[in-house]
């Protein structure tokens, strides 16, 4: 059987340079005094339309708004807005029809796709079957090396079946791959446009050709990309109330915080955690809490050694207080988390239950325990007790991570070495094992950009796949997996990965420190922007307008 390489690089590799958004299940109004944290989903609606709304990138300028080719944050917060996918992303993150007004599990190995009628492009014709078809199947080319491609692995087919129906054929069942449609990978584009942009597709020089609430009005490479309302929009309840978006690049945490606070810039999605403080008590705007599913993890890489070793990694995973590391790096603005998939991934499923105690039943390791993890570490008897870490260079957040670890890691007779590396040195020893040479961890950031919990879980445990740095192997976790990707049934589905999670969880595949809120400012003359970390796959500044 063939599984899915079903983590994305971009959202764990391409993630790393930023430490940000972040995640919780909680819930709350979002106005609490200054200093307080409680959590929304969404914002205040808008009232009315504005003129010009300017917004910050804080991880820069997008290489790329080519759906193929987006998959960090800046490309989604600006692309989602203009190239729509199949299914929305809802707040609570649960799914709705969007392009597709059905997306539908024929059988175990095939999904049908209703195409809605009476959608236009920018231009002005009409979206068929042929351009989601074409869309889809991009995907699949090895030349393209689209970002979405370990969504398609199990893909044996993607064709045109009517006017507006697309058929979609697996080699074998995949219940991760419907949900997978409410993001970047079902995102649709014009196939006659693309195909004449060629290369220059989703490039600052070649533009867009899509669907979506706003179009691609102009990109000026290092300053600034404008976005202008589509007015000829096909859902009326959902044009977008600005006339005019632009997204300008501010990577410096300070001159973001001061932007947002002198008014300059309206509005960020991630805020910088050390700006927490200010922006809540200005009186420019408000800062809002989010639901979200961005992650702090040290990751072992290494195959031998003693981050191999499972007893080690727990003993880790025991020694750094979480709830110490919430407090120190989030700013409060976070939880402690028991594995790398939070909760927020299954919130809409059917089977939220189910994964719910799944969860509830992992062992709770939020407070340190020195003397279980120096235990640990004696019956290990690793043969040398020095670790190293990597990390992109400049990211504080990152830094502080590793200084922790480092910290934790000395109080139970380990020694701990920070290596910061370039991003893209970084970024490569995702991919590249020869990279990874000489180092035991990682410290980083992920985040999934649909719901499923079978998003990650997959390409971390299974023997073989891209992420398992460890060659993890466990047969009840596999033989788990396994029928939890294969099952049509979300509640069987559930209860194979909770039964595998009982497993890897505790073994600290991945050593996750956090779930990390996702943090929105908004200036006091806008609002309407969803707070939750749905922003990532959803048309989002559409809802952005008169406060």
């Amino acid at each position: 059987m063939t599984i899915r390489r079903a983590l994305a690089a971009s959202a764990l590799a391409m993630s790393v340079a930023t430490a940000g958004c972040g995640g919780g299940s909680g819930s709350g109004s979002g106005t609490g005094a200054p200093g307080t944290i409680e959590l929304t989903a969404t914002t205040p609606a808008a009232t009315g339309d504005v003129d010009t709304v300017t917004w910050a990138l804080p991880s820069g300028e997008p290489v790329s708004l080519d759906p193929a080719r987006t998959g960090d944050y800046s490309a989604n917060t600006v692309g989602t807005n203009l190239c729509e996918s199949l299914l929305r992303l809802n707040p609570d993150w649960s799914t709705s029809p969007g392009l597709a007004t059905a997306v539908t599990q024929k059988d175990a190995t095939t999904v049908v796709i209703t195409v809605r009628d009476g959608v236009t492009f920018w231009d002005g014709s009409a979206l068929t079957a042929d351009d989601v078809a074409y869309s889809l199947k991009r995907n699949l080319d090895p030349k393209l090396a689209s970002y979405s491609a370990h969504v398609f692995a199990n893909v044996t087919s993607i064709d045109s079946t009517g006017p507006l129906q697309v058929t979609v054929k697996f080699r074998t069942p995949d219940m991760q791959f419907v949900p997978d449609l409410a993001g970047v990978p079902g995102a649709i584009v014009q196939e006659k446009y693309a195909t004449t942009a060629g290369q220059g597709f989703g490039t600052a020089s070649g533009g867009l050709m899509c669907t979506g609430p706003f179009r691609l009005d102009g990109w000026q490479s290092g300053q600034k990309i404008t976005l202008k309302r589509n007015d000829t929009y096909w859902d009326t309840a959902a044009r977008a109330r600005a006339a005019t978006f632009q997204f300008v690049f501010l990577t410096d945490n300070s001159t973001l915080t001061s932007a947002l606070l002198s008014g300059q810039v309206d509005g960020v999605y991630g805020a910088p955690a050390g700006g927490i403080a200010a922006l809540q008590r200005s009186s420019a705007g408000k800062l809002y809490f989010g639901p979200s599913t961005e992650t702090f993890s040290l990751g072992a890489v290494a195959a031998d050694g003693p981050a191999a070793d499972p007893r080690i990694r727990q003993a880790l995973d025991l020694a750094i207080d979480k709830t110490s590391f919430v407090t120190s790096v989030l700013k409060g603005a976070g939880e402690p988390l028991k594995t790398f998939t939070p909760p927020l991934a299954w919130a809409g499923s059917p089977a939220k239950s189910v994964y719910d105690a799944g969860y509830a039943a992992l062992p709770d390791t939020s407070k340190a325990d020195l003397t279980k993890a120096k235990q640990l570490v004696t019956a290990a008897a690793p043969a040398r007790k020095d670790l190293v870490v990597a990390l992109p260079a400049g990211d504080q957040s990152l830094l502080q991570t590793a200084t922790i670890a480092q910290a934790a890691a000395e109080q139970i007779g380990l020694a701990m070495t920070i290596k910061q590396l370039q991003p893209a040195e970084f970024s490569g020893l995702f991919y590249d094992p020869a990279l990874r040479k000489g180092i035991d961890l990682i410290a980083t950031t992920g985040y999934l950009e649909v719901p499923g919990a079978l998003y990650y879980a997959p390409g971390f445990v299974l023997k073989g796949e891209p992420f398992n740095w460890t060659n993890y192997s466990n047969a009840d976790v596999t033989r788990n997996i396994v029928a939890a990707v294969s099952a049509t049934d979300p509640a069987a589905s559930a209860r194979a990965f909770v039964a595998a999670q009982a497993i890897f969880g505790p073994a600290k595949v991945q050593i996750t420190l956090a779930e990390s809120y996702n943090r929105l400012f908004l200036n006091k003359r806008i609002t309407g922007a969803p707070a939750s970390f749905s922003y990532i796959s959803s048309a989002w500044a559409a809802q952005v307008g008169a406060a």
